[in-house]
């Protein structure tokens, strides 16, 4: 579990305001996130990693590959002790969304059981950077400090960073917006409730029309 405090060092615990994110067209989307995302490849990770992370999603950078299924069988392999094809996967669905955090947290568990440690600390790295964009989008104590998240993948692996242990959770609409509340139980046994503001992930669900799209 040491290494999951270690990701959160980095980021700062200040709250800075949900910055509001007016949809892009799809294309416009993909091409956003492929310029972020040839900067991380490149080793860049100083992006607007919260601008990816919608870009990601808006622009569906995945196509036809289905990232949960994907992160099911790393999961999977890994939890057989095939680390090596863990890793395979891992970095498979980091070739379609770079920006997907269950995956890096995947292939970083993944290389430092195969012992490769230069890898699995630019794993870190980068996820570090992505929890970093969650934590400066509010404190999730409430309503009006409540993290950004696209999508609940991403309140799942901010809420295994933190070291707590999910116990249910429920969604609301308040003043116009959409949370998701979170009920989990904390490193020192106390139960607590954490805000996501799910804003775009309901807008993305249900599109313009109020259909849902997937």
């Amino acid at each position: 579990m040491k290494i999951f405090r270690n990701l959160l060092i980095a980021a700062s615990f200040i709250y800075f305001g949900f910055s509001a994110y007016a949809l892009d067209d799809p294309k416009v989307a993909h091409a956003k996130y492929d310029e972020l995302a040839a900067k991380v490849n490149s080793g860049d990770l100083k992006i607007d990693w919260q601008a990816l992370r919608l870009a990601a999603r808006v622009g569906e950078v995945a196509g036809d590959y289905n990232l949960l299924e994907a992160n099911k069988r790393g999961q999977a392999a890994y939890d057989n002790g095939d680390f090596e094809e863990a890793l395979k996967i891992a970095h498979e669905i980091e070739q379609h969304n770079i920006a997907d955090g269950q995956a890096h947290l995947l292939a970083m568990h993944s290389l430092i059981v195969l012992g490769r440690k230069g890898e699995s600390d630019k794993e870190l790295r980068i996820l570090q950077a992505f929890l970093e964009s969650i934590t400066k989008s509010g404190n999730g104590k409430s309503a009006k400090t409540a993290w950004f998240a696209v999508g609940i993948q991403e309140e799942f692996v901010y809420i295994f960073a933190l070291q707590m242990q999910f116990k249910g959770q429920h969604s609301v609409k308040q003043d116009g917006h959409y949370y998701d509340v979170v009920s989990v139980i904390d490193q020192s046994g106390k139960e607590a409730v954490l805000w996501f503001n799910t804003d775009t992930d309901i807008e993305l669900r249900v599109g313009t029309e109020g259909h849902p799209i997937n």
